[in-house]
């Protein structure tokens, strides 16, 4: 049975280091695909700097030089032994992560999460302009691992995190147990229908006391359902809306005119990005929006 264990132990390290082998030529002929392409077509100036940025590193998600400030080797992982879960100190606060998660991928996903939020990233919530106050109601939509509530969680003034994956609602569980009286978890996906394991937005706050102010959206693609599902909730006023447009090619330009015509006012982030979820779905001209930060 030790022996077996071992195999099976063996098999999955060679499986792993096949896939890696695998991405990285692929990701190496995508880059060359990219800068080929940009060799014949013009390009405005975002486009530009990550194309030059991309002729001198590996192709990835933000090919810009802020990303080189964040070393995954670097990132302290530590083990809570009341509940098992591995987490990192950020800001001087616990972030947890999911039990399936080993010490290497948290390091990988913590840096990249901070990667993520850096000020020139395409990705980042927040701008010049569009910040979190003290009396932001939070609506955390497709929380995951909860980081950006966290970083703001003793100034906002209550949060609600929308998370299905029972996995990450424990690890959520654990991150807020210090801030539970402003915080609620709903285990559910926030979508254009209500059932058992959807919610919209507008069915969610029917019977709430308060209104949100800041909704964070970024929720793999399913962006629009979310859109549409909370029709009402964008007739609030005093409402700032971070939402990622980079999951599908037209998002940045659809989600810019749908809200536009529901009166408000938006600013794209910095820069722009490549989502390699998928490597066999990246297509000219490669390079995607962030995400619109949209208030009125």
């Amino acid at each position: 049975m030790k022996l077996r264990n071992v195999y099976q132990t063996l098999r999955y390290k060679v499986d792993c280091e096949l896939k890696n082998k695998k991405r990285k030529s692929a990701l190496s002929k995508l880059k060359n695909e990219i800068l080929a392409y940009y060799k014949q077509v013009p390009a405005n100036k975002e486009i530009e700097e990550s194309v030059n940025y991309l002729k001198l590193y590996p192709l990835k998600t933000f090919c810009a030089p802020f990303t080189l400030a964040y070393k995954w080797e670097d990132v302290e992982v530590l083990v809570d032994s009341t509940n098992g879960l591995l987490y990192v100190m950020h800001q001087d606060k616990r972030l947890y992560f999911i039990r399936s998660y080993n010490a290497r991928t948290v390091k990988y996903c913590y840096s990249g999460l901070l990667t993520e939020q850096d000020k020139q990233s395409p990705h980042c919530y927040l701008g010049k302009g569009f910040t979190v106050t003290e009396k932001d109601v939070l609506l955390d939509v497709g929380s995951a691992e909860g980081i950006f509530s966290l970083t703001h969680i003793e100034k906002l003034k209550q949060v609600i995190l929308f998370e299905r994956d029972p996995q990450w609602v424990e690890a959520l569980e654990a991150t807020f147990a210090p801030w539970s009286e402003k915080v609620t978890i709903v285990r559910k996906y926030v979508s254009d229908c209500d059932d058992e394991e959807n919610v919209t937005i507008d069915s969610f706050l029917s019977d709430k006391p308060y209104h949100p102010t800041f909704i964070k959206v970024d929720v793999e693609g399913a962006e629009q359902q979310v859109l549409n599902g909370m029709q009402e909730t964008l007739k609030l006023s005093n409402l700032k809306l971070a939402l990622c447009t980079y999951h599908q090619p037209n998002d940045f330009k659809n989600f810019t005119g749908y809200l536009t015509e529901k009166g408000f006012n938006w600013t794209a982030s910095n820069g722009v990005m490549i989502f390699l979820n998928e490597l066999e779905n990246v297509h000219a001209p490669y390079f995607r929006k962030g995400l619109i930060r949209a208030k009125k």
